[in-house]
């Protein structure tokens, strides 16, 4: 056994000492970072696998005014769904939180009773389902009508067409439906993916028979020993409603659902209606997709049988407030309800660039092309996110617009993000996310009950949106920290 070395207790403090003021140092480097917000944020920007990435950044103290950092605020950028925060703020400043859309369901009956014609009146309710028509048109027997003539459905403008800046390869999918008046079931169809025995096509199963006639597959998925646990992604030809499926499937790999564009919603909505009639022994001669008033149906008023014919209206379905369509359009980053509240207003004469001006969003920092963000026409600046979530902090129904707004580790398109840091429940937003492109803009609450407005667009990213999602998270929290620095510093 070897002998136990002592040293003098001089030289065990002596080396304590070191240690400590080793320690203190790090400590200093660190906390000096975290209080160097501009440094810390250049950091996260230059770290090598975004320095191809274009970066747009704006912080603000609404309190202040005054700007905690900025780097091309003043540059236009692809917003994706950061658009939303635009459309939205806009549909509430102009419609109010309590608006309803209205689904007016007519008679157009002969002065002696007889029905000639049942009008369904699609005014742009994203939220219509099978379930709330069906109910509605339970009014029928309540009044004794067995027979309601020809079925219309107004619907315009032909709700077949697609945006016209929207990229074809988006449009099969239920991201990019058609935004037409009559909205049903938000125009999507599910299709189930299910293997079967080796050497035979995969199953498809659709949620809903009628939607999934509108679509023609071409199929060729096999399912063989050697095939993929994921079954690859369907593809429209150009021109046509067909899908073509190819590829070999894994006989043991999982369901797969693909949610899925209704080419046709108009016709979709017709077909539906008259299948609820007959369920309810209702009789009807015929239907037909319109997109003029119900007044077209009218005989011509100089003619004198004008006079034998009167609209009656039977019920009218109402949506939910606007307060809670919201909450789906910001928090699960719905495309068409965005859409539909963008449509609402235009339809009505009302600019949304004059809307948005009113609360202090300069026109010139934004170029709007559509209400979801889908389409890469849209351009917009930080600077114009930043002033309209300050427009909407002092707006009277602010807390509204702010509740509409996914949480940081909680809910909607923020569930899964900030969780386990000093940002989790602390951060109100809404995420942008396209291919090459990511954003995040919202409300930072801190610890002293103050609040930041944050914008970060990241445009032209060659990594996965993960990585980019990462490297903004990373922004947000050096934000807080920063404060919490910047607070407790003598």
């Amino acid at each position: 056994m070897g002998k136990t070395q002592f040293q003098p207790v001089s030289q065990i403090l002596a080396l304590a000492s070191l240690a400590t003021l080793a320690f203190s140092s790090q400590s200093l480097a660190q906390s000096q970072a975290t209080c160097d917000l501009s440094g810390t944020i250049s950091q996260i920007l230059q770290r090598p696998e975004q320095q191809q990435t274009q970066w747009g950044i704006a912080i603000q103290d609404p309190q202040t005014d005054s700007f905690l950092f900025e780097h091309q605020a003043d540059t236009f950028f692809v917003p994706a769904s950061n658009q939303k925060l635009l459309t939205t703020a806009a549909a509430l400043t102009d419609l109010g939180a309590d608006y309803q859309f209205q689904t007016p369901i007519s008679l157009v009956r002969h002065i002696h009773g007889e029905v000639r014609y049942l009008v369904i009146e699609g005014q742009g309710d994203p939220t219509l389902t099978t379930a709330k028509l069906r109910t509605a048109l339970e009014e029928l027997k309540n009044q004794g009508i067995t027979d309601v003539g020809e079925v219309i459905i107004i619907d315009s403008p032909p709700s077949q067409t697609p945006h016209p800046t929207w990229e074809w390869s988006d449009l099969p999918w239920y991201y990019a439906t058609a935004v037409n008046q009559l909205i049903l079931n938000e125009n999507v169809v599910t299709a189930t993916v299910t293997p079967g025995a080796v050497g035979s096509r995969a199953r498809i199963t659709w949620s809903d028979a009628i939607a999934a006639r509108q679509w023609q597959l071409d199929h060729q998925l096999f399912i063989t020993p050697e095939g993929a646990n994921i079954p690859p992604e369907p593809r429209q030809t150009y021109g046509t409603n067909t899908l073509t499926l190819r590829g070999e499937l894994a006989p043991d790999a999982p369901p797969r659902q693909w949610f899925l564009s209704i080419p046709n919603p108009g016709r979709y909505a017709l077909e539906t209606v008259q299948t609820i009639l007959r369920s309810q022994n209702i009789t009807f001669k015929g239907g037909r997709v319109i997109d003029t008033d119900i007044q077209s149906l009218l005989p011509d008023p100089l003619n004198k049988e004008s006079l034998l014919y009167k609209i009656e209206p039977l019920t009218a379905i109402a949506s939910e407030p606007l307060a809670e369509i919201l909450k789906t359009t910001n928090q699960d980053s719905n495309n068409l309800f965005a859409e539909s509240l963008l449509k609402t207003l235009t339809a009505a004469d009302r600019d949304p660039e004059t809307i948005l001006e009113s609360i202090g969003v300069d026109p010139a920092t934004y170029r709007l092309r559509d209400g979801s963000g889908l389409s890469r026409h849209n351009l917009v600046t930080p600077m114009a996110l930043i002033q309209t979530l300050d427009g909407m902090l002092t707006h009277p129904q602010g807390d509204i617009y702010r509740d509409s707004l996914a949480i940081a580790g909680r809910t909607g398109t923020l569930q899964n993000r900030f969780q386990d840091t000093p940002v989790e429940n602390q951060f109100f937003g809404k995420t942008g996310t396209m291919t090459h492109v990511s954003g995040l803009s919202g409300y930072l609450d801190l610890p002293d009950d103050s609040t930041l407005l944050v914008s970060i667009l990241a445009n032209q990213t060659g990594q996965s949106a993960r990585i980019t999602r990462q490297a903004i998270d990373d922004v947000v929290v050096a934000v807080h920290d920063w404060h919490s620095c910047s607070t407790t510093q003598p």
